[in-house]
């Protein structure tokens, strides 16, 4: 093909799923390096006005790539480089999401653009780890307004997401105390006192008196082992009692108190509230937030969020101060275009959101799937700017956007949403 301007193509170089790069001369024989926006991509146009903005910010941006021409308003949008800007092509259409590479032998393999993309590399590996950042980005010279905003978060105070946990029930052992031996003391009988006369004795026969005897005392040898024997006995059935597990005998245990923690009745409640609403490629995403989220509402529910017209099914929910955007897409076309959008932010966002990160590949903190985390920022309809964080996974065609105002929301701290999005993901 050849571009509706003053360049003729000579030879291909590159190609993605959604353009291609073309070495050219102009009219006058100078060489130069042409990306063109083609295919279905050409005919859309939001990716138009992504291509277009991702041009000119590159072209702004210090270290970015200036072009010598370009025609975004041609059939096939193209923007000309000088031959010594050969990562051009790459940085540009990476900067859309998509996975360019180089084509041996000037043919490029047909890519419609409703392919599946290749997973994009970073344009400077940074993991998503959250850890302090030491860099900020370059601002952006003259960023280009998106044409469009996501919804307008909603602020709602900060609700408790959990309770203390309920300490399972410990058997206490029983305890046998050990009960006293009673009985009446031995005591010698009783003896005359001088000057008195003895005690009549019933017993003795007329004319007969037989001398009282002193009975024999008990030795108290024998009394202490029995009381060391019943205590033996006593402390040995309390063991028993207690648990076989105080015993040497090898014998099994028995059960045990179950040691987890059960989820709390506002939690529980929360998770069966919401778990219907999300299926198919939605239920992995939300998962991790089933217990945490609340006020829920599908696009098909009376009085449900408004559908963006590129969503096939879309629920908002809410936590603490952010607005969560579960979003399901009919292909991965759909998808990757609404992922370049918020490419696009992010490459205008860094003079509006201080320390916010370049887009990346990643891998979620919790369920280890891969696929793409792109910070953003833009202006909201009261002029306050917007925070959001994008996840989409490989494996779905769903995609996850949470968003907040950047100072009430979180206080400009891009870490803790890259914490939240660590343990929710």
């Amino acid at each position: 093909m050849q571009p509706e301007g003053a360049y003729r193509f000579t030879e291909a170089v590159g190609a993605c799923q959604v353009g291609r790069a073309w070495s050219a001369v102009d009219g006058q024989g100078r060489p130069a390096l042409v990306v063109v926006l083609d295919g279905v991509a050409a005919a859309d146009q939001r990716w138009r006005e992504a291509f277009a903005n991702a041009a000119n910010t590159l072209a702004q941006t210090a270290g970015g790539h200036r072009y010598l021409a370009a025609d975004f308003s041609a059939a096939h949008p193209w923007v000309a480089y000088p031959p010594t800007e050969a990562g051009a092509p790459q940085r540009l259409f990476q900067t859309l999401g998509m996975d360019y590479r180089p084509v041996a032998g000037g043919s490029p393999p047909p890519q419609p653009v409703s392919a599946q993309p290749m997973p994009p590399q970073p344009m400077s590996p940074q993991p998503v780890s959250p850890q302090p950042i030491s860099a900020q980005p370059q601002p952006v010279a003259a960023a280009t307004q998106p044409t469009s905003a996501p919804p307008q978060p909603v602020s709602v105070p900060p609700q408790p997401t959990s309770g203390p946990p309920q300490l399972p029930w410990v058997p206490q052992p029983w305890a046998v105390t050990p009960q006293p031996v009673s009985g009446a003391p031995l005591s010698p009988a009783a003896e005359p006192t001088p000057g008195s006369s003895p005690p009549y004795d019933t017993f003795a026969a007329p004319g007969r008196r037989i001398a009282p005897v002193d009975p024999p005392r008990r030795s108290r040898t024998g009394l202490w082992i029995a009381m060391v024997v019943l205590a033996a006995v006593v402390a040995g059935g309390a063991g028993v009692f207690a648990g076989t597990t105080l015993g040497d005998d090898g014998a099994a245990p028995g059960p045990a108190p179950s040691a987890s923690p059960t989820v709390a009745p506002f939690e529980a409640n929360q998770f069966s509230l919401n778990k219907p609403k999300f299926e198919g490629d939605l239920a992995p995403l939300a998962e991790p937030w089933l217990a945490r989220m609340g006020g829920c509402a599908a696009d098909t529910e009376a009085g449900g969020p408004k559908r963006p017209a590129d969503e096939k099914r879309h629920v908002f929910c809410r936590y603490g101060g952010l607005s969560l955007h579960f979003g399901l897409y009919e292909a991965r076309s759909t998808k990757d275009t609404a992922r370049a959008y918020r490419q696009q932010l992010n490459l205008a966002g860094g003079s509006l959101a201080p320390g916010l990160r370049e887009a990346t590949r990643t891998t979620g903190g919790v369920s280890g799937a891969a696929g793409s985390y792109i910070e953003y920022a833009f202006k909201g309809d009261d002029g306050r700017t917007i925070c959001g964080v994008w996840w989409d996974r490989d494996d779905g065609l769903g995609a996850l956007y949470l968003e907040t105002l950047c100072e009430a929301g979180v206080g400009g701290n891009w870490d803790a949403l890259r914490d939240l999005w660590r343990r929710t993901s």
